[in-house]
């Protein structure tokens, strides 16, 4: 039986979970329920206006888990059984171990969760809901607890494929009639205005947003307008995260873009683990319930508790959107999210003691008028770029994607060079400097390209003639280098170092 020390670093010790007892819930005859909020990113950033967002787009992330927490309690609920049968419940995901029970009930609950995100989700969202059947030696034979989770996993991705009982729903969906400019929520588009001119889903997630930023400490499902089932949900540091108060206001995104050095621009970043699938597979995280319940908590603690911590203590000016499982959704000024990222994969590499597990990293920089939705999707999209790197482990920004030890690399000599001779470079050089990484690129393209070399060096001796003769051949055999064997990470270092010398 492995332990935290197993596959984290001592270092990190404080993220070390607590664990469950697994043999007092087993008997003979048992289902592992499991519940995945699918579809997080459209729930959090379809159609959502910039009016009020900040203070949405966190209660919408906070909602996810809350709900997912009231979910569980309510199938203890349903079921007669104490809420210590929740083995786990984060990052909108949930299992539950339950001695055998009616599937009647079972797919009673499935209908009553369809039925609310149909009603006020329209079905964009919703809860994968399904159960699989096991026995005490399932959890006690490691051969048999690595076949139930590949079962489990196979029955959520089924799931997926058919997310709603449809046959138990209403064939028609229920909107809001007589809708107009006028009386159209200006946080959704999508719903009528019924008080506060927002509808009162929007108004909801508004007040839960005030919420997260207070000093209260739980929060009832009818505050959540759950009418399902009544509870109360503890409001932990997981569901708060961290997002940057003004006194007790979030801050906007105008805000965070002010707190730059250079343009005012925010970024977008989203991070997740490389092969995290395949590793948990293919390794001992699956051979019993302690080591994977270890290994999942550790994990999801990393991301849910001690990043937004650092955010907190190093870099404020940003805000959680997601975080937690294996995978990040942060905004922030772009400087400091560029630094940010890099402290990330640090840390997590540090934090890991099996090296085949990396991160990934997908960052756009734009000007905070830019709809945060739209942002969204192209991080996710730079995401995907970096993992189709060989062995993954990349980084994309401004539009090119790398490997991240070349880039850290490239960046470290450009930044120390650029810094030293900052007096003597303009930003027409700088300009001139990407287009050189471009025809770098292209050079197979059209031997046209070679002359790259002949343009740089007429470019660089204007703009640095005032400098000796031996500082002038370092900085430039520097720049022949970099822009001939590394152009792409030349460019991403080159254009943030634009972006931090224009004025604000």
């Amino acid at each position: 039986m492995s332990k935290f020390n197993d596959y984290f670093s001592s270092d990190f010790k404080d993220l070390a979970p607590d664990l469950l007892d697994i043999n007092a819930l087993l008997c003979d005859e048992m289902y592992l329920v499991s519940g995945d909020f699918y579809g997080i990113q459209k729930f959090i950033f379809d159609n959502l206006a910039t009016k009020n967002a900040t203070k949405v787009l966190r209660a919408k992330s906070a909602f996810c888990e809350l709900f997912t927490n009231v979910l569980a309690q309510f199938i203890c609920h349903k079921f007669q059984i104490d809420t210590k049968h929740i083995l786990s419940c984060t990052a909108g995901k949930f299992e539950i171990l339950t001695p055998k029970f009616s599937l009647e009930i079972f797919n009673e609950i499935k209908s009553e969760i369809d039925k609310y995100f149909i009603k006020n989700f329209f079905g964009i969202s919703g809860i994968g809901l399904v159960c699989v059947a096991c026995k005490r030696g399932d959890f006690l034979v490691s051969s048999r607890y690595k076949a139930l989770r590949d079962e489990v996993s196979k029955a959520i991705e089924a799931q997926k494929f058919k997310k709603f009982s449809l046959a138990t729903q209403p064939p028609v969906l229920s909107y809001d009639k007589s809708i107009t400019n006028q009386t159209l929520c200006k946080i959704c588009n999508t719903r009528k205005i019924s008080k506060n001119e927002k509808c009162e889903i929007c108004d909801t997630f508004v007040k839960l947003g005030e919420i997260l930023v207070s000093d209260k400490n739980e929060i009832t499902s009818d505050e959540l307008g759950i009418d399902f089932f009544s509870t109360k949900i503890k409001l932990s540091e997981s569901i708060k995260s961290y997002v940057l108060k003004l006194g007790y206001e979030i801050a906007d995104f105008s805000e965070l873009a002010t707190r730059v050095n250079g343009e005012n621009a925010i970024a977008v970043l989203k991070a997740d683990v490389d092969n995290m699938g395949n590793f948990i597979k293919d390794t001992d995280v699956t051979e019993n319930f302690a080591n994977f319940d270890t290994f999942s908590k550790s994990i999801n603690n990393f991301f849910s508790l001690y990043i937004p911590r650092k955010m907190k203590e190093q870099y404020p000016d940003s805000y959680t959107i997601f975080a937690g499982g294996d995978d990040l959704l942060l905004v922030g000024s772009y400087d400091k999210m560029i630094e940010l990222a890099i402290f990330v994969r640090q840390e997590f590499l540090k934090f890991v003691k099996n090296k085949h597990l990396t991160i990934s990293f997908g960052i756009v920089l734009a000007k905070p008028s830019v709809p945060i939705s739209y942002l969204a999707n192209v991080a996710e999209n730079l995401l995907e770029s970096s993992k189709e790197l060989e062995n993954k482990d990349g980084i994309s920004m401004f539009n090119e994607s790398v490997k991240w030890d070349n880039y850290i690399d490239v960046r470290e000599q450009v930044l120390s060079h650029f810094d030293e001779f900052k007096q003597h470079i303009n930003t027409a050089f700088l300009y001139r400097i990407l287009e050189f990484c471009d025809m770098s690129k292209k050079v197979d393209d059209d031997i046209k390209n070679t002359m790259w070399r002949s343009k740089l060096s007429y470019s660089f001796y204007r703009n640095f003639e005032q400098v000796k003769d031996e500082q002038k051949e370092k900085m430039l055999l520097m720049l022949n280098n970099q822009i001939k064997e590394n152009p792409k990470e030349m460019k991403m270092v080159v254009c943030e170092y634009i972006y931090k010398r224009r004025e604000k």
